[in-house]
């Protein structure tokens, strides 16, 4: 169990019940309500003092001016509202500004410097309201980062000072954290939630992390497409780049996941099953798909690694698909303006108004409360994936070069 301050904020008349706040910056956000742990004298004297000094009072509710203190104990923060509250006692020399949420946040062992610190010049977006998207976004955002060298780029000024790339695990890292040897870096692994919210207090905005997990001895996990427009203004040649894609990868029957990259691109995942392929039979797939669009749309895309030489047309990036190299995880933020996601999506959201300020923090956590989850079950299509049968057509030498039939 966790235990925090919080202010009495209402008195509900029907059910009992005493609604709860806390200070976030300048504001005062409800966080739940609690009912057990108090003794027949407290709550009776409570409910007396609330019906004395209220400031509103409707049909249902008894409304209070911040002032009554209390500490709650809870077994969980999620959505934020605690879960399974009960009264401890009441903070009687306590001021109700100092009953803030990152209070709630450290009651799981993590430390929040300078909270209310402006992390993007076109948002209003605090470190707060960062770590709580980390805490939040968590179990989705971690089986993505679970077993995988990870590279970040931290920001420890926002976006409003220099940003750097950390692949070593500093000396400072808490006991908790992860880490894995490769090439004589000591990288971090993060696989728990305390890892994630401890980068997040460091201003990792970027996890990227490579195709392969420290465990399936250089075989990648995924293949991933990623379609690269020339900026975001040609944000509309990745649409089409991706719906190119989505009508080959189903006529060849594979198993695609789509996320917006959270910059100026969209990427096309495809899981794989663990251990199976090799870096080097993956690379005859994607290098005869990004052929194949090419030759069927030469005026919009490329593989011309040089940018000047692509004549503002889209670059799908099938060489970055290799050991050792990274892409952004889905659901970590980007390093950009908005602070916009790399966010998953269903093939029916690929539509012409598509773009990447859609997808704000607060919408993907929005999205994922209303049950929009377009990779819930990516981990499970690995085993189902037929790319053997793919593999087979195309290592075939009587196979035609550009028929994918």
């Amino acid at each position: 169990m966790h235990s925090a301050g919080f202010f009495i904020s209402s008195y509900h008349k029907k059910t009992g019940t005493f609604g709860v706040s806390v200070c976030l910056n300048k504001d005062i956000i409800a966080v739940g309500s609690f009912k057990k742990g108090l003794k027949k004298e407290e709550k009776t004297a409570l409910i007396s003092i609330i019906q004395e000094h209220y400031k509103i009072e409707d049909d249902d509710f008894y409304y209070m001016e911040p002032g009554i203190c209390v500490e709650l104990q809870f077994s969980s923060f999620k959505q934020q509202k605690i879960i399974n509250p009960i009264f401890k006692k009441f903070l009687y020399n306590q001021n109700w500004q100092d009953c803030k949420l990152e209070n709630i946040l450290e009651t799981d062992g993590t430390t929040i410097t300078h909270p209310d610190k402006p992390l993007f010049p076109d948002t209003s977006i605090t470190k707060l309201d960062y770590i709580l998207y980390l805490k939040e976004i968590s179990p989705y955002f971690l089986p993505f980062l679970q077993n995988r060298l990870l590279t970040t780029i931290r920001f420890p000024h926002g976006l409003f000072g220099e940003s750097f790339y950390q692949k070593q695990c500093p000396d400072y890292a808490p006991s908790y954290v992860e880490t894995s040897m490769h090439e004589d870096i000591q990288y971090i692994v993060c696989n728990n939630l305390e890892t994630l919210l401890w980068l997040g207090n460091q201003l990792a905005f970027e996890f990227h992390i490579p195709f392969e997990t420290i465990y399936s001895e250089c075989t990648p996990s995924e293949i991933v497409f990623d379609l690269d427009p020339p900026s975001v203004e040609h944000f509309h040649m990745a649409i089409k780049a991706a719906k190119v894609l989505q009508q080959i990868l189903d006529r060849l029957q594979l198993l695609s996941f789509l996320k917006i990259s959270g910059n100026k691109g969209i990427q096309v995942y495809l899981p794989l099953p663990e251990k199976t392929f090799t870096y080097e039979e993956v690379r005859l797939f994607t290098e005869f798909i990004a052929n194949y669009m090419i030759v069927e749309n030469p005026e919009l895309f490329t593989i011309e690694r040089l940018k000047k030489n692509r004549k503002n047309r889209l670059y799908i990036d099938y060489i970055q698909h290799s050991e050792g190299k990274t892409i952004i995880a889905p659901y970590s933020i980007r390093g950009n303006k908005g602070g916009f996601v790399a966010c998953p999506l269903e093939w029916n959201e690929l539509t012409d108004d598509l773009h990447p300020s859609h997808f704000s923090m607060n919408v993907v956590l929005q999205r994922l409360h209303k049950g929009i989850n377009p990779f819930a079950h990516y981990f499970e299509v690995k085993e189902k994936q037929p790319f053997r049968q793919v593999l087979e057509v195309l290592s075939n030498p009587y196979n035609s070069k550009g028929s994918i039939d």
